[in-house]
């Protein structure tokens, strides 16, 4: 008898009626295709109408959610239908079974894949592996941990490519001890191996032995797992002290941050910390760790018990300012009187001011910063940039000036010195004087030529220097930075303005990674049935196998081909680091182009550079596709799922799923299109990559305020020159985002044309 497919429905379509078999075949083709969002779009009008509403349309429509993980659309389209049992080989019960587990419908996804499982036999032995595993994962999250087993059992007999991973999950809900055993005996590659003694600390923890799983843990090096175990087996109070003594611990100067990280989740969790001491331990590491709420939190408990020191007070400010408390940090800042820190202190106070808007009191304070603390390079120098920046940003140019002058005549240490030289001495550049401009840097260049601001120092010197007629000069000054290579921002600038490529270099051929198929093809399943924990174990693992330039080559190009790219190009970085030549067949996976179809279609429909907007994508996901930023932002372009409802319906979408923002081509047609709106708001992309990142009002005073009229008025006339533009941005992360899109679309034309 033919062995039965669920995948492989086709047939069965085909028995629909004719008139109907065309847009299903169309259906059925976007899927082999692997296209499941064009597939969902070809169903929608079949779907809309009664007579065409039928359950070939209907299974067809699941399975193409199912592949954009729409599960709430899954369930909407099967579980009221009758057929699900008589239809498809029981296909709708596998995908709802999928869909609950999704949606973490646990009890739903136990019926669901014990219905799906019944009668196998003359099934696909895949599709029926895939369909066992199901029933092992629901099992296992209902906690029928013996049914969980014999589950993961049967489908690493059918699923031997992925037998190892299956078994290792087996292991990890099985209750007797001699059965993992033999279990682990089967695991015996190198990816899986190494997971035998956590499986057996996760198995220990599940069958309720904590002290056991308390001691694996600990052998492991989790010591947050093993206290954690610790912590709630404790039963004197004695026990509960050692815990106690033992995650404090954690807390010492010289642990890990990630250790100490793990401890203060497992303080903020459990009932831990009880005096006054041990809150101030918990507030400061949490300070020095970056967990700004609970050192928030810990600081103002301890303060009620007693005042804090100005150290305290001090971190206490700086936690509440991650979170955006400004006037609460001002208060903090305020508080401090240590001669250590006062003048820091007073800097952020502020800051903590400039950012609650309250403009002119920050500037107030600022100006007594730079009276009150003139021994304190850091706070005076930082405060004297900002007021600068502050005047720069009022088109009072003259005093920005003044500023900035001040700062590299009495702090030419400070950090933020070669920054405000450069500023200081662009501001006559854009008033077109150049030969002030040139005197000015070639002074900071001779200071701060190593520094941060070195090559800007020296492009922007080769600019005067030719606007002052000088070209031979500003050449050789310009040849100096092509020498940075072309991963440098000045030195594509440097390359744009003599002509030429910052780097050009023969392509070898490629070398061959068949080996390498077997571990693909083991992730792909593990992809396929749920376990993508155990995927990226074997992805790791893969990539830590090399070591050698050649080695990591081979491997970066086969994750590429495999569709891994973010993986390869960091392997092609390792490879770097390793000695590889910097040629063409290294920087393409740094700098790699999947998608490239959707790229240039996408581009030429809405009148955007395809290779500009793969140096976006590159910037802002690094071509993860399911790339998930803290503030919901999806997919390749960082699309904002109330973006793309309302762009959604430019391409059809009624009410886009924010899970269809995931698949790569439909992000890329979305994202492609709200860059296209940024970059019709000006006509150089420098500026519209500005506002993209920071904001629309934000660039056009940046625009409007680096020139200055009659008696310091601002000019209304925009800054032309858009690299004085970038370089006026004062937000760090937005000038550098810019830099680092322009530089990254400079080599994408170098590497692939355009």
């Amino acid at each position: 008898m033919r062995q039965r497919s669920a995948l492989a429905v086709t047939a069965v379509l085909l028995a629909a009626p004719m008139c109907a078999q065309s847009p299903l075949r169309d259906i059925e083709r976007a899927l082999d295709a692997g296209q499941s969002w064009q597939a969902t779009q070809l169903a929608a009008p079949l779907l809309a109408r009664a007579d065409t509403r039928t359950p070939e349309a209907i299974i067809l429509a699941a399975r193409a959610a199912a592949g954009w993980e729409g599960w709430s659309t899954v369930r909407s389209l099967l579980e009221k239908e009758p057929w699900l049992d008589s239809r498809f080989d029981r296909l709708g019960r596998r995908l709802l079974a999928e869909a609950a587990l999704g949606m973490q419908r646990n009890p739903q996804a136990l019926i669901e894949a014990r219905a799906s499982v019944v009668g196998g036999t003359g099934r696909d032995v895949g599709e029926q592996g895939l369909r066992v595993v199901l029933l092992a994962r629901a099992l296992d999250r209902a906690d029928q941990r013996d049914s969980a087993a014999a589950a993961y059992r049967d489908a690493a007999v059918l699923l031997p490519v992925a037998g190892e991973w299956l078994r290792l999950r087996a292991a990890g809900v099985t209750t007797d001890a001699s059965a993992r055993q033999t279990l682990f005996q089967g695991v015996t590659s190198g990816a899986a191996a190494p997971r035998i003694a956590w499986t057996e600390a996760q198995a220990l923890e599940r069958i309720g032995n904590a002290a056991a799983a308390a001691e694996a843990y600990g052998r492991l090096g989790a010591t947050a797992s093993s206290l954690r175990l610790r912590w709630a087996a404790a039963r004197t109070d004695a026990e509960r002290s050692a815990v106690r003594a033992a995650l404090m611990a954690q807390l010492r100067p010289g642990v890990s941050a990630g250790a100490a990280r793990d401890a203060l989740i497992l303080i903020e969790r459990t009932p831990v910390v009880v005096s006054g001491a041990e809150r101030l331990a918990v507030a400061r590491r949490a300070a020095d760790v970056g967990r700004a709420a609970q050192a928030a939190d810990a600081f103002g408990a301890a303060a009620k018990s007693a005042p804090l020191s100005g150290a305290d007070r001090f971190a206490y400010g700086k936690a509440l300012t991650d979170l955006g408390r400004w006037p609460d940090a001002a208060v903090q800042f305020r508080g401090v009187t240590d001669p250590s820190l006062a003048g820091h202190a007073a800097y952020l106070n502020a800051r903590a001011l400039l950012r609650s808007g309250k403009g002119g009191e920050a500037i107030a304070a600022l100006e007594r910063v730079v009276a009150a603390f003139p021994g304190d390079t850091l706070a005076t120098g930082t405060a004297l940039f900002l007021l600068g920046d502050l005047a720069v940003d009022g088109g009072d140019v003259e005093r920005a000036r003044k500023w900035f002058s001040q700062l590299g005549n009495r702090y030419p240490t400070s950090s933020f010195a070669p920054r405000g030289a450069l500023l200081a001495a662009l501001i006559p550049m854009a008033r077109n004087d150049p030969a002030t401009a040139e005197r000015e840097l070639r002074r900071a260049l001779g200071t701060y030529a190593t520094s941060s601001e070195g090559d800007a120092i020296r492009y922007w010197l080769a600019r005067a220097t030719a606007a002052t007629g000088r070209q031979v000069t500003a050449d050789s000054l310009l040849r100096t930075l092509l020498a940075r290579g072309p991963e440098s921002y000045y030195a594509t600038r440097a390359a744009i303005r003599l002509d030429t490529v910052p780097w050009s270099s023969s392509e070898p051929p490629l070398s061959s990674a068949d080996s390498l198929a077997t571990t693909f093809a083991r992730v792909a399943l593990l992809e396929r049935i749920g376990l993508e924990t155990e995927a990226r174990h074997e992805l790791d693992f893969l990539g830590t196998r090399a070591s050698t330039a050649s080695t990591l080559l081979v491997i970066a190009e086969a994750m590429r081909e495999q569709g891994h790219t973010a993986r390869a190009s960091q392997l092609g970085q390792r490879a770097i680091a390793a000695g590889a030549p910097r040629d063409a067949r290294i920087y393409r996976l740094i700098y790699p182009l999947p998608w490239a179809d959707a790229l240039l279609a996408a581009g030429e429909r809405e009148d955007v550079d395809a290779l500009l907007a793969a140096s976006v994508i590159r910037q802002e996901s690094a071509f993860q596709p399911h790339a998930t930023s803290r503030t919901d932002a999806r997919g390749l372009m960082q699309v904002m799922p109330s973006v793309g409802k309302e762009l959604g319906r430019n391409f059809g979408f009624t009410d886009l799923d924010p899970a269809l923002l995931w698949q790569p081509e439909l992000n890329i047609s979305l994202g492609m299109r709200h860059f296209g709106n940024a970059l019709k708001r000006y006509p150089e992309p420098e500026r519209a990559l500005a506002a993209y990142n920071a904001g629309q009002s934000r660039v056009n005073r940046w625009t409007a305020t680096l020139l200055s009229g009659p008696n310091n008025r601002p000019v209304t006339a925009p800054l032309d020159d858009v690299e004085l533009f970038v370089e006026r941005i004062p937000f760090i992360e937005t000038r550098d985002y810019v830099r680092i899109v322009i530089r990254n679309a400079a080599m994408y034309r170098m590497l692939y044309g355009g």
